[in-house]
């Protein structure tokens, strides 16, 4: 940055010489006619006429030279500030995206992911240009205001005076005029955003849409955003039609000014014909540079509101990290949980209550309740996604807090109630979860997931590109798919949270019986609303409200007739009816 500065103060140096080559080339050339020297007429007697060739040569070379160094320093300028402030926008994104990644599910709880994006993004450019554009431009009218009206009050204080009359106007109208853009632009970013929702919320939908026949009513939606987004859009752009027709009538107004003044002390003999032509060249260098004050004014307001947003993010707090004596190593997978209440960021409600239960090494565990009594959060609390507000989990004997995050995380393979799948490969999104997988291992998982068969099925296999969180699989092949991403990292603990819930009992029957084979050993936590998936569990728990309220076995819940019993008694009921 302070080499930029010095490159671009060096540049205006030479800059502000310019003009004084041209006055005394035209001072010289109008000297020879009056000491009795023919003063050529065309090109052709310049070139052959040796008092006016001299001149003209000397004073070109001396003037290719000063603009030669002035571009080479102007590049340089940019080479530096436009390219660090580049940099500094490729390390501040990068912290941010880091950030991010750390934070805990708190964090997104409480921020919507649109937020998010756009301090990763639009505010991480808006900064950028403070470190670009405003320092650069601010350094620009500070250092060539100075050398220029510097050399305009050596050559005539009054006429400077009279030339600098219309250039606060010029910065009023730019300032003013630019932050009316901003507005604007701001209300049509905002728009677009609404539009490109809409759009992306159609396609990711395009299935429902077109199974209830609403293609016509999503087309007048988006057809009625669009035609929002353009009438905004023309507004904008008749502001800005009347940017540079009005400050080229200021422009031209100074340099009226001067021609006006300056011819008036040509007259009475003050000035030279050359002095004029220095003149409005100089007050040309200050347009820009004055203008510039509202652009760059507005441009570190925008700045500056944005980097209070990211230090607002990056000084979030992290919840959930590593404690300063964590422990590391194989994990075997004993958990318990000791009296543990959760509650939601932001909510007084309990969602997990004094829950307390014991899982050994290798024991195949199921959840059961109602949607809602907390089941999903409770085995969130397992991977560390969320801590407990009170209470505790152990993990191997050792508190859940003082283990690594990557030593847990790594153990735990999870398959989320919501199936997530990335617009990627079928092979590399059941590879997500290990590093550098081979085709087999990828194969294997496929196939203990059941899912095998129907990815050969596709012409590219395992090959194929999926669409937007995997459109072009079926709910069932989503779930299957997610199942074998769990399987491949070969973990210690699996949690599935009602994976099973989109395939049929056939298939469930033929992925659970490999599964049986595959969990021996491990230790497994199983939510679903089947009985037939969780039945074999060496133990159930049915929660109801964030409690535990019946314990056991799949016989012993049957004899206490309680709510488990219950709930079996009526998808009996159902499979019955629907077998009628």
């Amino acid at each position: 940055m302070i080499l930029g500065t010095l490159f671009l103060t060096a540049s205006n140096f030479f800059l502000v010489w310019i003009p004084v080559y041209i006055r005394r080339t035209m001072d010289q050339v109008e000297a020879l006619g009056e000491e009795g020297f023919d003063v050529p007429s065309s090109i052709v007697q310049t070139l052959f006429s040796t008092e006016a060739s001299k001149i003209l040569a000397t004073n070109s070379l001396i003037l290719i030279g000063t603009v030669a160094l002035y571009g080479i320093l102007l590049f340089a300028t940019r080479q530096t500030l436009i390219v660090t402030s580049r940099r500094v926008e490729f390390d501040i994104r990068n912290d941010i995206v880091k950030k991010l990644m750390n934070l805990p599910q708190r964090y997104y709880a409480e921020n919507s992911s649109g937020e998010t994006y756009v301090r990763a993004t639009e505010d991480v450019s808006k900064v950028r240009d403070y470190y670009g554009p405003v320092i650069m431009y601010s350094i620009n009218t500070i250092t060539r205001a100075g050398f220029v009206l510097t050399m305009m009050f050596i050559v005539n204080p009054e006429l400077t005076l009279w030339a600098l009359i219309p250039l606060p106007l010029i910065s009023f109208f730019a300032y003013w005029i630019t932050g009316y853009i901003h507005t604007h632009s701001t209300i049509i970013q905002e728009q677009y955003s609404t539009l490109a929702g809409r759009a992306k919320e159609t396609f990711s939908a395009i299935r429902l849409i077109q199974s209830y026949n609403r293609t016509d009513h999503e087309q007048k939606l988006f057809e009625e955003e669009s035609e929002q987004y353009r009438k905004k859009k023309l507004r904008l752009d008749a502001i800005e039609s009347m940017f540079h027709p009005a400050l080229n009538f200021l422009i031209g107004l100074s340099l009226i000014i001067v021609i006006w003044k300056g011819g008036g002390m040509v007259i009475e003999g003050t000035l030279t014909v050359g002095n004029i032509a220095e003149f409005l060249i100089y007050v040309a260098y200050l347009i820009w540079p004055v203008a510039a004050l509202g652009y760059t004014t507005n441009r570190f307001q925008r700045s500056l509101a944005s980097w209070n947003r990211i230090e607002e993010l990056m000084n979030e707090p992290n919840y959930i990290e590593d404690d300063e004596h964590s422990v590391d190593g194989e994990i075997n997978g004993d958990i318990e949980f000791k009296n543990v209440s959760f509650s939601y960021p932001g909510s007084d409600e309990k969602v997990l209550e004094n829950i307390s239960f014991k899982i050994k090494s290798g024991e195949n565990i199921a959840i059961v309740g109602r949607t809602g009594s907390g089941k999903t959060t409770l085995v969130q609390l397992i991977p560390r996604l969320f801590d407990p507000v009170e209470g505790k989990i152990l993990l191997d004997g050792e508190d859940l807090k003082k283990w690594k995050l990557e030593a847990i995380r790594d153990a735990v393979g999870f398959v989320p109630q919501e199936t997530f799948l990335f617009s990627d490969t079928i092979g590399d999104n059941i590879a997500f979860g290990v590093n550098e997988a081979d085709e087999k291992q990828i194969e294997h998982a496929a196939e203990k997931a059941q899912v095998k068969e129907n990815i050969l099925e596709f012409e590219k296999k395992f090959k194929t590109m999926l669409g937007e969180r995997g459109i072009t699989l079926s709910g069932g092949q989503k779930q299957r798919t997610a199942i074998a991403r769990a399987l491949i990292k070969d973990p210690r603990i699996l949690v599935f949270d009602d994976s099973l819930s989109a395939v049929d009992t056939k298939t469930e029957e033929a992925i659970l019986k490999h599964l049986r084979q595959e969990l021996s050993g491990r230790t497994t936590i199983m939510i679903s609303h089947r009985i037939s998936t969780i039945k074999d569990a060496d133990k159930i728990y049915y929660i109801e409200e964030g409690r535990i309220v019946e314990s056991g076995t799949h016989e012993q819940l049957l004899a206490e007739n309680g709510r488990y019993s219950a709930m079996h008694n009526k998808q009996l009921l159902e499979e019955e009816l629907a077998e009628i």
